[in-house]
């Protein structure tokens, strides 16, 4: 704007503007390059959620731009107090701002349903982020013509003297304004029923809620914002009237970029603050489908033992009499050189015509039962191979000699 037209008294919410545009123009791009940082060199996993945020990003710094141009035209000033060659300056810029806002919002929304699909796994999540991007895109391509067509021709949008028509701004307006808001509290609602039946520590589901709190900040902003619409298009000093209208709209697609990037961050967030967001998993052993938590040294006798175990098996193919102590012998072993493990034994089960109703059955929790040529897990026992572990460094290294073994009746 030519700040020489002005008086040196006049009016203005120019400083209010750029502070808004500079600082969430900032925000939502760190949040943006965060994101893609974590993403592409952290998890190696760059996906289309985060490309078309990236997008989002970029349509957001070019309508922080052409908001940019019309307080460098006039916004936040008095109409009276803009020169006639200045307005038709602002109207390109307030038309082009439209435009690039309401595409960038979708493209928002589609990133954050992307999003959806890649971290939750639900059929009925799958399903509604599905057709949730097809109305998206829809909407998308909609909107971009409506917008760039509301005026026939474009030009008439700025300059009233030539022939065509007009579509009734409000109208279009609130119809977009109406549809974001629903669309808003659609998507950041559709994961709060997953997130409340996560298993998690109190701390992290009330920093998991604080992050979604931004989104619905992001629909109470919506509301804010059509109510300015009509403000905007009613008023008779629209220079000064339509800030308020450009700010909201501002804040609501920075904050929707913002809110959806947060929960990509964790990985930063768990190095800087890892008392709160360490995961309970890493923590703790896993427990098996038996029953039981894996530990490392239970892992090293579960593959031990099922080598012993498929030594003699194999030995046995053919043979299927009874196996005896003295059948497989093993170098002798001085008791004080060792010490039983309690609790950690695998039995070796072979069948011989008929079961032997006097001999007990049982099985090791640490293998599963599977019958091998005539070897069956449902036969009676007749031998049991006790594990014993060093009690000298040589186990302490996780490293059991092959001779750490006893068979006994």
């Amino acid at each position: 704007m030519d700040t020489r037209s002005m008086p040196a008294d006049s009016s203005s919410r120019s400083v209010e503007i750029q502070a808004i545009l500079i600082t969430f123009s900032i925000l939502s791009t760190i949040t943006v390059a965060l994101r893609l940082y974590v993403r592409y060199k952290v998890l190696h996993s760059l996906g289309w959620d985060d490309r078309v945020m990236a997008a989002a990003q970029v349509l957001t710094i070019a309508a922080a731009v052409a908001i940019g141009l019309e307080n460098n035209y006039g916004l936040g000033h008095h109409t009276w107090e803009q020169s006639k060659e200045n307005y038709v300056a602002y109207m390109k810029a307030f038309y082009a701002s439209v435009i690039v806002y309401n595409v960038a919002m979708c493209l928002v929304k589609i990133g954050i349903l992307l999003q959806y699909r890649r971290v939750f796994a639900i059929p009925i999540l799958q399903a509604l982020t599905f057709y949730g991007l097809v109305i998206m895109v829809a909407w998308t391509i909609t909107i971009a013509f409506l917008n760039t067509l509301i005026c026939v021709p474009v030009a008439k949008f700025w300059n009233s003297a030539l022939d065509g028509h007009c579509t009734d701004p409000l109208t279009v307006w609130y119809v977009m304004a109406g549809f974001n808001l629903v669309t808003d509290i659609t998507v950041f609602c559709m994961p709060l029923p997953v997130i409340g039946s996560l298993n998690l520590p109190k701390k992290q589901k009330i920093m998991l809620s604080a992050i979604f709190s931004i989104g619905f900040l992001t629909c109470i902003i919506s509301i804010i914002r059509i109510r300015t619409l009509k403000t905007a298009a009613s008023t008779k000093d629209p220079n000064w009237d339509n800030v308020d209208a450009a700010i909201w709209s501002f804040l609501e697609v920075t904050l929707a970029i913002i809110s959806s990037c947060l929960p990509t961050l964790r990985p930063l967030f768990s190095k800087l603050m890892p008392k709160l967001f360490a995961s309970s998993f890493g923590r703790s052993n896993p427990a098996s489908r038996y029953g039981y938590t894996r530990t490392r040294s239970s892992q090293n006798l579960r593959s031990m033992s099922r080598r012993r175990t498929q030594d003699i098996s194999h030995d046995s193919m053919e043979d299927t009499s009874t196996l005896r102590k003295d059948e497989v012998p093993l170098p002798s072993i001085t008791q004080k050189h060792y010490r039983t493990n309690p609790g950690v034994s695998v039995s070796i089960k072979a069948e011989q015509g008929q079961n032997r109703g006097d001999e007990a059955a049982s099985q090791s929790p640490l293998e599963p039962s599977s019958p091998s040529r005539g070897i069956k897990a449902t036969t009676v026992v007749t031998q049991e191979i006790v594990v014993e572990r060093r009690a000298d460094d040589e186990w302490s290294h996780g490293r059991p000699s092959d001779s750490d073994a006893t068979l006994r009746e």
